[in-house]
């Protein structure tokens, strides 16, 4: 009976050796961490208590309650920020949700409310080392439930169902993202100022609905970010969508853009410094190609008719004055090509809106110091040497 004891403890023994993680998680290093990781990227954070628990999902919690984050000497306090399923992976930390249930913030009738934020796929390097996308910190998507704006007692923004995502690159492929919020509101109507209330409510835009949404990639090798569509459509009036290419972007110089914010942060009164270093980071980047769209849902015939109201014409009439300004605009500019590509392209638009389109495509990346230099030295050669075009209705 002894031995039978005997075996059966050590085979308890056993199993819970065998079961037992290898290593528990070491918190408190896991929050300093986190604390100066946060730091380098010019955020201050500190909490008041820490709790551990287990969801009701069975995932291990480490809760953050009366959480401060200073940014920038600005401040804020969320209730609460859980940190989910935290664990160990080479040397630094995997997240597997950050997750903010929500926070608000009045001051008078003024108020910020945004709730159900969680950024998921959070890693921490080690202390000294960077990912290989030139920061200490990454995630892999970020959403938001809803986001309210209020001033003067009134919503004047507001948010929901907001996501971002972040595919990883595999193999030479480059990595993407994608995002999108599937509403927000505003109230231009709710502005200060009368005579913008007043033009919001004869255009018929006190209140504006609408949604966004944004698609790129980035490849970390060479450097190329895309940002193949930024697209911010408002119900009833139209969309404005912004694309853009540029080279230079690699790891090591999103690390030189972060220490130079941070020194920028650290001596706020050093603008001369920091504007060169500024400038002479800018000056790692070439310009690929860049595409300003806007598609017409209504919004051209509406401004035309309220400037026929307050002119007391036709907005006929006033098409035609804008058709005429334009060469005039344009000379200061100093290119006939382009004078003369705009002047057709928004005498369609006006007598038929459908899309006007602003695109700049070189026939060779261009390097920004080649272009700030233009721009200081011989702003009107800019247009030949960016190869911008100027189109409608196509």
């Amino acid at each position: 009976m002894i031995r039978h004891g005997l075996a059966m403890t050590a085979a308890l023994g056993a199993l819970l050796v065998f079961s037992a993680p290898a290593s528990a998680l070491d918190t408190d290093a896991f929050l300093d961490r986190l604390q100066a990781v946060m730091a380098e990227q010019g955020t201050n954070v500190g909490w008041a208590e820490v709790d551990q628990y287990d969801n009701d999902a069975g995932q291990p919690v480490i809760g953050l309650v009366n959480v401060n984050v200073e940014v920038n000497g600005e401040g804020a306090t969320l209730p609460l920020v859980e940190l989910i399923d935290v664990t160990e992976q080479g040397g630094g930390w995997r997240i597997g949700t950050l997750y903010v249930p929500e926070y608000s913030k009045q001051d008078g009738a003024d108020a910020v409310y945004l709730s159900e934020m969680a950024v998921d796929g959070m890693t921490l390097e080690p202390q000294g080392q960077e990912n290989a996308y030139g920061g200490a910190m990454f995630y892999e998507a970020v959403s938001l439930g809803e986001l309210a704006v209020t001033v003067k007692g009134e919503d004047v923004f507001t948010m929901s169902d907001m996501a971002i995502e972040v595919g990883l690159p595999q193999g030479t492929e480059p990595m993407t993202f994608t995002g999108a919020a599937a509403a927000f509101t505003a109230k231009p109507g709710a502005a200060e100022d009368p005579k913008t209330r007043a033009a919001a409510a004869a255009l018929g835009y006190s209140d504006i609905s609408g949604s966004f949404v944004i698609d790129g990639d980035w490849d970390p090798a060479s450097g190329l970010l895309r940002m193949t569509r930024y697209d911010i459509t408002v119900d009833d009036a139209g969309t404005i969508g912004i694309s853009l290419e540029i080279g230079g972007y690699t790891p090591d110089f999103i690390k030189s853009l972060r220490e130079t914010q941070a020194s920028m942060l650290a001596n706020p009164g050093d603008n001369s410094a920091s504007g060169m270093a500024m400038l002479g980071l800018m000056q790692q980047l070439t310009f690929h190609s860049a595409r300003i769209h806007f598609s017409d849902d209504t919004l051209t015939g509406k401004v035309l008719e309220f400037a026929a109201q307050q002119q007391g014409g036709r907005a006929r009439d006033v098409a035609n004055q804008a058709k005429a300004m334009v060469p005039f605009m344009m000379m200061q500019i100093g290119d006939q090509q382009l004078t003369a590509q705009a002047t057709t392209a928004v005498s369609a638009f006006l007598d038929n809106p459908g899309n006007l389109v602003v695109s700049a495509k070189p026939p060779a990346p261009v390097p920004f110091a080649l272009l700030m230099a233009g721009a200081m030295g011989a702003p009107q050669t800019l247009p030949q040497t960016l190869g911008v075009t100027i189109t409608a209705n196509e």
